[in-house]
Order: structure tokens, then C-alpha cells, then sequence
């Protein structure tokens, strides 16, 4: 880079003649240097995550994904579980004295209005068949499957959902959608020469390509971020009933209000109420705990969802938590969480394990939660601190798939035949999501005699619609988004059942 700079020779007197001064230009050259702290700025945890969901997410998603985006931006809501093991009156009334109402008794409430109405349908339908008594009986067995329809969907004030087998024909996440990344994958070996000389280390194979480490990451994330369904034989089931233990009160102010609780107060060296994200409530309830259930928390850290379930257990009437968590600081505050909300005699009863959840195999349980380690998407995008898409732990980001359906397999192990296990994430990643469930079924089905069926959530999900917004794509599960009103989540839990 060039500049002259006006240099002062002089002044030069002559006879008879002002003084003038005389200038000269000499050029000169300056050097500009990029500083990295102002140009070269590097991209830090938070806005890596943000470019990985705007890459992954928005096909996936569509137009709900920018109003999805600002809300995990935004600041989120929580609700208030009440501990009946402190004082839930007191605590009852100071929520309420905020303007907090209870969600599970609100839903309570919704579900009793549509049964009400499916009832009162299913009479008047079945008068209707009654009266014409000319009917042919083929067409009344077809008039008595269509009222059954129709009032299952007027209960839970929605449609029946589609079958696994005819959702597996959409395509979830086709190649069109793939974002470039200026990433050129080259020319494949022909796998006809591959085969042919797969045991002859004599032959030459050219190298097509050659990618740098990083390139690698690369294209390995885009392969494994790629959830594609496929056609697997899979048996799904409808809820006999929903029933939700009484002792559940979680406590949530209304659409648009962002206040924020307080923090809870110790009574008897117990805290009245726990906050947490209500979409982590939903989990729990999906599980549905009875207070003689034998119940496997099978990655039980920080332990919010754990305090929850010890709501439903009668542990002195025959009930049971093992709590695991291969983590020791996590175990640590575990059991912190566990001494702030638990009498002495029934902390005794709960038994917390650190072991590895991918090699547990017990087969005692009939009720296990498998809360798997995730892209935990509201807090990599806030926080810098343990940011899982910091470059230094890209590998161990690629890995999570791979945990996630070894835990879940761990669960369907622990899970006696006919018991209950759900699976739940904190994450929007389809690949996290219904990509590991379709993952670990088809592992069971090749590897061995486990067989699992998938129970219907849609019926608990119409149940809570007036709190939380549900993604209506979800294959296996529920999945439940952010929005601007009503900041809960982003979550993901689906139901299975194990059959053999």
C-alpha cells in the first residue's frame, strides 16, 4: 500500500522575493496488518451451534424454524414441582399468590371435557345403529368401526395418526435438502473391484481423494446429522388409558407472562418446590409411574426428573428408584439435589449407582426413563462453558448418536416383558430424536429376541395442547417446540413397551 507523505524543505529566501516554503513528495510505504482480535475474530461454541441448527434444522422444521430460533434465543420459562415430601400446602399457596397455575391439573381438566364429549357421541351413535333395524350387518360392522374412529379422534380432538409403515415412505430429510458446505466428495471405487480384491494386498487402488482431518469431520457429521426413515416391521399401540399420579403438580405461569419464580424455601431443611423446564415434565408423565412401580433412572443427573418421580413412588409401600450416572461430579450433585428434597428415611431407600448405562443388563425393572446426554440445544446456544460444539470436542459430538442408541438398547435390557420404557432428549436433532429409536429397533431385530412396540403419545400430547406447541411430524415420539407465548423446551420423549 502506497502514501506520499509532504515533507518541508525550506523556507528559501531569494532577493527581492517572499518567503515561500518548498515541498517535496516522497513516496513511502505502510505496512496494514489484520489484528485478530478485531478482523480475525474466531467463532466461538454458541455461534457454531447456531450455523450447525440453522444447517440441519431448517429443512427439517420449514417456516417454523425462524420463530423456533428466536425462542431458543430468547430467555425460557420454567415450572415449579411441588415436593410433597416438604410442605405442598404452603408452597401451593405462595405459587399461587404469583398468578402460577397447575398445567397437569389443567390438563386434567381438558381430558375429562373430551371424554365427557366422546361419550355423549358414542351414545347418540350407537342409538342411531339401534333404530334401523333394517341395516345390512356388514354395513353396521362399518358403521360401529367408523363411530370408534370418529370418537377416538373427537377424544383427544385429533385425527388418528398415520402408521409407522406408511410414515416410513416420506422422506424426512431427502439429499436435496443437504446444505453445501464446499464440500466435493469425489469419485467412490467401483464395489464390484472392491469386492473382487478385498483379500489381495498385491493389488494397487489408486487414491481417488485425499481430505484433511478437518475435512473428514466434516462430511462425517453430515452423514451422521442425516436422519432418512426407513421401512422397519414395527408394532405401534394405543393407550388403554391415561392416568396421571396425583402427587404430579407442576406449576406455570400463563401464555405471555415471563415472570420468573422465586427461589424455593426450605422447610425442614427440605425445599417446597423444584424448578425446572416444564417439557421435562412431560417424560415422567409419559411413564406413568404407580406408587409400587420398580423404577430405573438410567442417567439420573442433575436429578430434576428424578425428584419427580419420587413424587408418584409409595417407597414405604413397596416402591423403588435406582438412580445411575456414570459421571462423579454429576453423582455428586445428584445427591445434593436428593439430601435438599428428601426426609433422611426415604433417602435411604433410593439407591444411586455410578456405572456406565450401556453396560447394565439387570432385567428387574418394570419402568425406566433413559434421559440420554444430547446437543442440549438452549444451553450450547447461552452458554460458552461446557459448549458441546467447541472444535476441541467435535469427536466427542459425533459419538453422541452412537451413546444415545447404546443407552437406549441398556434400557430395553433392564426392562422386564411387559414394562414401560421411554426415551427422551432435550434437543430438536432428528437424528437424536426418531433417528436412534428406528436405530436400536433395528439392532434388536438383527442382533436378538427383544421385541418392543411403540405406544401412541398423541392422546397425552392433545391432553397438554393449550400448554405446550407439539411438532406434528415426530414418527416415534413427541417433540415438543419453543415458541415466543409459551418458552418450554425444545424435548423429545417417545414411549415403548416391551412385548418379548
Amino acid at each position: 500500500m502506497r502514501s506520499f507523505n509532504r515533507v518541508l524543505f525550506g523556507p528559501f529566501w531569494r532577493h527581492n522575493e517572499p518567503a515561500l516554503p518548498k515541498y517535496m513528495y516522497i513516496p513511502c510505504r505502510f505496512r496494514y496488518k489484520k489484528k485478530w482480535a478485531m478482523h480475525l475474530k474466531q467463532n466461538t461454541g454458541c455461534q457454531q451451534a447456531l450455523d450447525h441448527f440453522d444447517a440441519f434444522y431448517k429443512p427439517f422444521y420449514g417456516d417454523k424454524w425462524p420463530l423456533i430460533r428466536v425462542s431458543l434465543l430468547s430467555l425460557s420459562k420454567h415450572c415449579a414441582v411441588i415436593n410433597k415430601f416438604a410442605d405442598p400446602e404452603k408452597a401451593r399457596l405462595r405459587l399461587s399468590n404469583l398468578g402460577a397455575d397447575d398445567l397437569v391439573k389443567s390438563a386434567r381438566r381438558l381430558q375429562g371435557q373430551l371424554e365427557q364429549e366422546a361419550l355423549t357421541e358414542q351414545t347418540l351413535s350407537h342409538n342411531s345403529v339401534e333404530t334401523s333395524s333394517e341395516r345390512i350387518p356388514e354395513l353396521d360392522l362399518v358403521a360401529n368401526e367408523n363411530s370408534f374412529n370418529r370418537s377416538y379422534s373427537s377424544l383427544y380432538n385429533s385425527s388418528p395418526r398415520e402408521s409407522l409403515l406408511e410414515k416410513s415412505q416420506q422422506k424426512v430429510f431427502c439429499e436435496d435438502d443437504r446444505v453445501d458446505h464446499g464440500l466435493q466428495t469425489g469419485q467412490e471405487i467401483d464395489p464390484i473391484y472392491d469386492e473382487l480384491y478385498k483379500d489381495n494386498i498385491d493389488v494397487f487402488v489408486p487414491t481417488v481423494q485425499v481430505l484433511s482431518e478437518r475435512d473428514q469431520l466434516l462430511k462425517d457429521e453430515l452423514n451422521l446429522n442425516m436422519f432418512e426413515p426407513r421401512n422397519i416391521d414395527v408394532q405401534v399401540q394405543r393407550p388403554e388409558s391415561i392416568n396421571i399420579a396425583r402427587d404430579i403438580e407442576a406449576f406455570a405461569f400463563p401464555a405471555g407472562d415471563v415472570s420468573q419464580f422465586p427461589p424455593a424455601k426450605s422447610h425442614n431443611h427440605r425445599f417446597g418446590y423444584y424448578l425446572m423446564d416444564a417439557a421435562s415434565v412431560m417424560p415422567v408423565i409419559a411413564l406413568n409411574v404407580q406408587s409400587e412401580d420398580q423404577v430405573l433412572d438410567l442417567c439420573a443427573a442433575p436429578g430434576g426428573k428424578t425428584v419427580l418421580i419420587l413424587q408418584c413412588l409409595d417407597l414405604s409401600a413397596g416402591g423403588s428408584l435406582t438412580c445411575n450416572d456414570n459421571s462423579p461430579s454429576r453423582v455428586k450433585r445428584l445427591k445434593s439435589v436428593l439430601r435438599s428434597y428428601l426426609p433422611k428415611d426415604d433417602l435411604g431407600q433410593v439407591e444411586v449407582m455410578q456405572l456406565d448405562g450401556t453396560m447394565l443388563n439387570h432385567c428387574v425393572y418394570n419402568k425406566v426413563l433413559v434421559d440420554v446426554p444430547c446437543n442440549a440445544d438452549r444451553h450450547v446456544l447461552t452458554e460458552e462453558e461446557n459448549n458441546l460444539f467447541k472444535p476441541s470436542r467435535t469427536r466427542e459430538r459425533l459419538a453422541v448418536m452412537e451413546h444415545q442408541k447404546k443407552l437406549l438398547i441398556s434400557a430395553i435390557r433392564c426392562c422386564i416383558v411387559g414394562g414401560e420404557i421411554v426415551y427422551s432428549t432435550c434437543t430438536l436433532a432428528p437424528a437424536q430424536n426418531d433417528g436412534v429409536i428406528q436405530a436400536a429397533m433395528e439392532e434388536l431385530l438383527e442382533t436378538s429376541q427383544i421385541e418392543v412396540a411403540v405406544e401412541d403419545l398423541s392422546p397425552l400430547a392433545s391432553m397438554f395442547k393449550d400448554t405446550f406447541t407439539f411438532f406434528e411430524k415426530s414418527r416415534y415420539g413427541q417433540t415438543i417446540i419453543p415458541t415466543l407465548l409459551n418458552n418450554f423446551g425444545p424435548s423429545f420423549f417417545a414411549k415403548l413397551r416391551r412385548i418379548k
